[in-house]
């Protein structure tokens, strides 16, 4: 019974220890901040943020909005001289949000001003660095989805919109062909007019990365080119809205801000 009763506690310590180990504490200096993260690997979405000013003022606090902690730097974002810093935290484990950026600009505010998810940073000398974003339609297993370029400007997250000046916007210009195929490989194994066909996803994504190019009439052309379908109008103006609608929220700078009561 004695060796029972050791072999119990011996087991929870190992349970407690566990459970300890799990989490995990990180502590990021920047400029006059001390930024505090925590966050418990076996459960998604733990993780906290504190940040405290050089007073050691607590200034900032989120919980439970962010899965673990990722990469971080400090960069001019907008080349006025002033460093930006970026915080990059893992979301989930998904297809279609599985990181986020919090960019911060402590001269302004000690709190996150900016998030953007699904994002990559694109960082090439001598100019303006750039956030790209991925977007990944529903169901994910179809692949198809878009990406768009935003920049910081004016203190304000933009879409970038310039493709002729724009070297990132032309690096996410679809390949035509590239599209055509996964098209006909739907087609082929499924009745694309079928009531349950996804078929019409396709045609979202790609209509909607060439209107983000500036380039919309030609998602059209390719849309009145090869989709098949009866109500082919009407099947049009449902798209068309959908398009702009996405577009459009793209567009507001408001969709990127970070917004505390979230989370």
């Amino acid at each position: 019974m004695k060796f029972l009763f050791l072999a119990i506690i011996f087991f929870c310590s190992l349970k407690i220890q566990a459970k300890s180990d799990s989490i995990i504490q990180k502590e990021i200096t920047v400029n006059d901040h001390r930024l505090f993260l925590t966050n418990n690997e076996n459960n998604f979405f733990s993780g906290s943020l504190e940040i405290f000013d050089k007073y050691n003022n607590s200034v900032f606090y989120a919980d439970s909005f962010y899965t673990r902690y990722n990469w971080d730097t400090l960069i001019d974002l907008n080349n006025d001289g002033n460093k930006e810093f970026i915080l990059e935290v893992g979301t989930g484990a998904t297809m279609y949000d599985y990181n986020m950026f919090l960019i911060f600009d402590f001269v302004k505010s000690p709190e996150p001003l900016f998030e953007i998810h699904n994002a990559e940073l694109i960082a090439i000398e001598g100019k303006s660095p750039n956030i790209i974003s991925y977007e990944r339609l529903s169901p994910a297993v179809m692949g198809a989805g878009f990406a768009y370029s935003l920049k910081y400007e004016n203190g304000k997250i933009v879409l970038d919109n310039d493709i002729e000046k724009s070297k990132e916007l032309r690096d996410l210009d679809p390949d035509e062909s590239d599209e055509r195929y996964f098209i006909k490989e739907y087609e082929a194994g499924f009745d694309e007019c079928a009531e349950d066909s996804q078929i019409l996803i396709y045609y979202q994504a790609y209509i909607i990365q060439k209107k983000i190019l500036g380039q919309e009439s030609k998602g059209w052309k390719f849309f009145d080119k090869y989709y098949k379908c009866k109500n082919k109008k009407k099947i049009r103006a449902g798209l068309k809205k959908i398009v702009d609608e996405s577009y459009n929220y793209l567009s507001n700078s408001e969709n990127y801000k970070f917004v505390l009561n979230k989370y």
